[in-house]
């Protein structure tokens, strides 16, 4: 059994989220965790967390249609993006809520990736949590939509090469 938490980015410079292919892949994972789960006895779980300058929701326990229904709501963006922040307190409180309970947790965030608003974490920081978190704890870290020019950085922070998803030319 594995957890994915999604990471949603509503800041006002993603604000075309909801028309963009990265949502429609958003929804497409999502379809295909449902159709993954039908025939299971043991169901995967599912959470989110919506961030713009700071995070704005958290929910940790989730069916695959709720978390669905969630995401097809009009979202209400707000200024500023703190992903770094966003990142790091995301899977930190998920540890600690479901700390040994799945055989992995796989964070996939959704974003414009314009970070300007990040107050604690910085790159390092992110780097060494995400690294600890990989290793240590089995998490997966994945960045859908990303800009060719956002990979070296994502490197960086430790995201594996093949977990950064591309928007396309």
């Amino acid at each position: 059994m594995s957890y994915y938490h999604f990471l949603i980015d509503l800041s006002v410079s993603n604000r075309d989220f909801q028309q963009q292919v990265v949502y429609r892949r958003l929804l497409e994972q999502i379809d295909y965790l449902i159709e993954l789960n039908q025939h299971r006895e043991s169901r995967d779980v599912v959470g989110f967390t919506f961030f713009a300058n700071s995070v704005l929701q958290c929910k940790g326990q989730l069916t695959l249609q709720e978390l669905r229904d969630e995401m097809l709501m009009p979202f209400e963006f707000q200024s500023g993006s703190a992903i770094l922040d966003a990142i790091a307190k995301s899977s930190s409180l998920i540890e600690e809520q479901f700390n040994s309970g799945f055989d992995e947790k796989n964070l996939l965030i959704f974003s414009d990736f314009e970070e300007n608003a990040s107050s604690y974490y910085s790159v390092e920081m992110l780097a060494d949590h995400i690294k600890e978190f990989s290793i240590r704890k089995s998490w997966n870290f994945y960045a859908f939509g990303l800009k060719k020019s956002h990979v070296e950085l994502f490197r960086r922070m430790n995201f594996s090469s093949e977990n950064l998803i591309l928007l396309p030319d």
